[in-house]
């Protein structure tokens, strides 16, 4: 990673074990842990309004929506926006996850909707799932196989939640993990630091979303 943003948060052991164990060159040691691949679809997770909230304060966004984040949210929105529409020049697929919540009769409610800026597109998906992962209980999989997909490109939130759940359930299932780090936002930033730190030694490759771009333009 190029940019290490949790830098702040390790003691000069915790580099020092980062160093010499060499994640910070492989990852885990017991298994290739991270990867680019050479076909990635690009999933967008969980950019609703109940999530969003309005471009406020995240004190100020709560009180609308207990879950918004505000401006943390809109500071990635300001990146994940250009991030999809080159992606979408390049060719990538584009997959939305919707959390609909069981506290919600209406899955059309307009709380669940995905936020303008970042809304889909003609010929992007959206699937609707109950949980963390975007792959329980959907068909992410068989949409990853059918395209012989080898890799996913996570954008969204949050780093500690939903993010990380479909991280690890990718690499499980056998696809490398890239994570553009400012296009993904959590609401504590302990959180959110911490939670790429944990992805990047285990399951992802987590850089700075330039190098993201130069990355895809390389396939």
């Amino acid at each position: 990673m190029t940019d290490r943003i949790w830098e702040d948060l390790l003691s000069e052991q915790d580099k020092q074990v980062i160093t010499k164990a060499g994640y910070d060159k492989e990852g885990a040691s017991s298994w290739e842990s991270r990867g680019m691949g050479e076909n990635p679809m690009v999933l967008v997770i969980d950019m609703q309004r109940l999530i969003v909230g309005e471009n406020v304060p995240i004190l100020d966004a709560v009180e609308e929506y207990r879950t918004a984040m505000g401006d943390i949210a809109w500071n990635a929105i300001e990146y994940i926006d250009p991030f999809l529409d080159f992606a979408r020049e390049e060719g990538l697929p584009v997959t939305y996850t919707r959390v609909v919540p069981s506290s919600y009769d209406d899955s059309d409610h307009p709380d669940l909707d995905i936020v303008d800026p970042v809304a889909p597109e003609e010929g992007d998906t959206v699937i609707d799932k109950s949980y963390a992962s975007a792959f329980y209980g959907t068909d992410l999989l068989s949409r990853l196989v059918r395209g012989d997909h080898d890799s996913v490109i996570i954008v969204g939130n949050s780093t500690s939640g939903c993010v990380r759940a479909t991280a690890v359930d990718a690499k499980q299932n056998g696809f490398s993990v890239i994570l553009p780090q400012e296009c993904i936002f959590d609401r504590i930033e302990a959180s959110h630091k911490i939670g790429l730190l944990d992805l990047w030694m285990k399951y992802a490759e987590v850089l700075e979303t330039d190098d993201v771009k130069a990355w895809v333009e390389t396939l």
